[in-house]
């Protein structure tokens, strides 16, 4: 069944989503985008091959499944504004960070299907990571769409619980800032000690990406690939002692709570107004 699929503000996370989907096989006909930003359609349209329009009703009215890709603070204007329009057998999927299900249910008005996510900004090279999560009116066949289309640019992982999203934002959602700050370190450090700023980049992130790479492709725990490249009294055992030393465990531990718990309390925020 091909659905027809409508994009709620076209930013740069609903380009990944629909560059995603354009790649895995969906043509631009079965796209389509609303923005108040006139000036982007023709560009919009071009790129992806799709149709935009200025009012969201004309988007949503002709959608089996909405992304809503909009600013969290503006998102229960938009959604109001456009909710007369909403059917019931519609599924709308939000990447508004902190807006919970229940707002979104309250604000569609209808009993629709609705799934929350949390992607982050690797989206746009292909190599996003998504927390997902789907309220009651969601069925297992439209959960899978999500998931397809969410891997179409990256991958996902489903949690059962709106609180975990918390943790969700933690360790995915914010974490690429975390690994930007711990290159700017490296970098920093290398050019001290003489090499020039491009050959500094160079190495630590291709270092950075092939660990990633090495610890999503191969089936080995983490603490044993550590272990591979830590010789006893070697140069590897001298860095790792000066991280523990310096408290990397509770430094880390301690970001993450930090961000989880800010998470959720923007999240009270917006369920508060």
């Amino acid at each position: 069944m091909s659905l027809k699929i409508a994009f709620v503000g076209v930013g740069n996370m609903a380009s990944a989503i629909i560059g995603g989907l354009r790649a895995s096989g969906y043509n631009g006909e079965s796209i389509v985008g609303s923005s108040i930003n006139i000036d982007d359609h023709e560009a919009i349209e071009q790129r992806f091959g799709i149709t935009m329009y200025v009012d969201n009703k004309d988007a949503v009215a002709q959608a089996d499944v909405v992304f809503l890709c909009v600013k969290p603070n503006m998102l229960q204007s938009v959604v109001e504004d456009f909710a007369s329009v909403v059917r019931d057998d519609q599924l709308f999927v939000s990447v508004a960070a902190g807006i919970e299900l229940g707002a979104l249910a309250e604000w569609l008005v209808k009993p629709v299907a609705v799934v929350r996510s949390m992607p982050n900004t690797p989206a746009l090279v292909g190599s996003g990571m998504s927390g997902l999560i789907a309220n009651d009116k969601t069925t297992e066949s439209q959960k899978e769409w999500v998931a397809q289309a969410f891997d179409s640019f990256g991958s996902h992982v489903w949690v059962n619980e709106e609180d975990q999203m918390h943790t969700v934002t933690a360790l995915s959602g914010s974490a690429p800032a975390y690994f930007f700050r711990v290159l700017e370190v490296m970098i920093e450090a290398g050019k001290a000690q003489g090499l020039d700023d491009a050959t500094c980049r160079k190495l630590a992130t291709y270092a950075m990406k092939g660990a990633a790479e090495m610890v999503t492709q191969l089936d080995d725990d983490i603490a044993q690939l550590r272990r591979n490249i830590t010789s006893p009294n070697g140069t590897t055992q001298a860095a790792l002692e000066t991280l523990e030393a310096q408290g990397i465990e509770p430094l880390f531990t301690a970001a993450i709570e930090a961000c989880a718990k800010r998470s959720k309390e923007l999240g009270e925020e917006f369920a508060n107004k």
